[in-house]
């Protein structure tokens, strides 16, 4: 199809569904079809087809820059008596109504509750460049939000973590491809009671890893590096890049949405803040470390705009004390697993709301740094903004 021709079906889906929405009629005019598409669906959602009872995984190419993405539709809305598209899977292909998109199913391969080779859309000739370890699954923080509970990625019957050993030998046993192919290590914990656990685990991790492999980067997932020290450790010793596990800002739903109560999690969203400064300043005076980016997780659709803003601003006054360093935002879309889960995502969440998040993230941070360095689904994050 010409441009002109997929730019008319993404003006004719959005006139039908979202004609009273400025910003969507204007992504529609300037974004590729297939962008448009994407956010099209995950935000009207669809009753899932395959293997999981909560999403589907879909794969698409974009026309204009020729990359594949990776994305999941989320389960249908609940009805709010708005006109809902007919979205739905058949012979292979997703619909829209009478029209016949180019998404289509697309599994993870090589996946275990414990570890996974992430899949990227546009790596498939190297499946195990990236390698996913969760050698600690079980957690008391309980968090509401957590897609690892409702997919068994979180297992709360189990005290003890995994030896590392035998976990990493078994993997490339069992993949023996796995070691000359891999690049990217990242350590999903969230579960360590105390930072001395945590930096044990870390160091075991790398040992075993690279008795085998040569990977270029190792990266963390943690919300419990909170001081200069600690940070000397884990990423001036270890090597890791640290991803601040922040998920929303305002505290009420900070409360709800991550337990706040019980762990360490749900704590002053000011905390995360602070332990961004302290990662960051760190950094910037250490640049022969070739460490350059401090990366917060961020789920839009939690948080009002209005806070997503205050946020930024918080981010963007650490920016202009830096030289070599910039924070940024890990950008995912809340996508709710269960009916429970839609009571924390906003009322006024909408395809506007997020063309208005992407605007926002861009004034602040640039348009390129988010497409490339913010967790996008052409690099095969599933709920990536991107």
């Amino acid at each position: 199809m010409t441009t002109a021709l997929l730019e008319d079906l993404s003006l004719s889906l959005a006139f039908t569904y979202h004609a009273h929405e400025p910003l969507v009629l204007n992504a529609a005019r300037e974004m590729s079809y297939e962008s448009f598409l994407r956010l099209f669906v995950t935000y009207h959602g669809m009753t899932p087809a395959g293997r999981w009872q909560s999403h589907t995984y879909v794969k698409q190419t974009d026309s204009l820059t020729g990359e594949d993405h990776f994305f999941l539709i989320p389960i249908p809305r609940t009805s709010t008596g708005e006109k809902v598209p007919s979205i739905r899977l058949e012979n292979g292909v997703v619909w829209i109504d009478d029209l016949e998109t180019k998404m289509i199913p697309q599994g993870i391969p090589h996946t275990t509750p414990f570890w996974y080779f992430h899949y990227n859309p546009n790596m498939e000739f190297r499946p195990f460049s990236s390698m996913t370890l969760n050698l600690s699954p079980a957690c008391s923080e309980r968090c509401t939000l957590c897609a690892g509970a409702k997919t068994g990625r979180v297992n709360n019957g189990m005290d003890e973590t995994l030896p590392a050993k035998k976990m990493v030998e078994g993997i490339f046993e069992k993949y023996p491809e796995a070691p000359k192919q891999l690049d990217n290590v990242a350590i999903v914990t969230g579960c360590f009671d105390d930072f001395q656990e945590l930096s044990t685990h870390l160091k075991a991790v790398k040992e075993e890893v690279y008795k085998q492999a040569n990977p270029k980067t190792l990266c963390v997932l943690e919300h419990n590096i909170t001081t200069e020290a600690e940070y000397d450790l884990v990423v001036g010793d270890l090597g890791y890049d640290v991803y601040i596990t922040l998920e929303c800002f305002d505290q009420e739903m900070r409360n709800i949405a991550l337990n706040g109560k019980v762990g360490r999690k749900g704590r002053d969203s000011k905390e995360f803040i602070e332990m961004a400064r302290v990662y960051a300043k760190y950094l910037d005076e250490r640049p022969h470390l070739g460490k350059h980016l401090v990366r917060l997780t961020y789920l839009v659709g939690i948080d009002s705009l209005e806070v997503t803003e205050y946020f930024y601003k918080q981010l963007d006054e650490i920016n202009k004390t830096l030289k070599h360093t910039k924070v940024i935002p890990w950008l995912s879309i809340f996508t709710p697993y269960n009916e429970p889960m839609k009571m924390i995502q906003r009322k006024d969440f909408s395809l506007s709301f997020l063309y208005e998040a992407m605007n926002l993230s861009e004034s602040y941070f640039g348009k390129e740094l988010m497409k490339n360095e913010s967790g996008g689904t052409n690099l095969g994050y599933a709920r990536g903004l991107y």
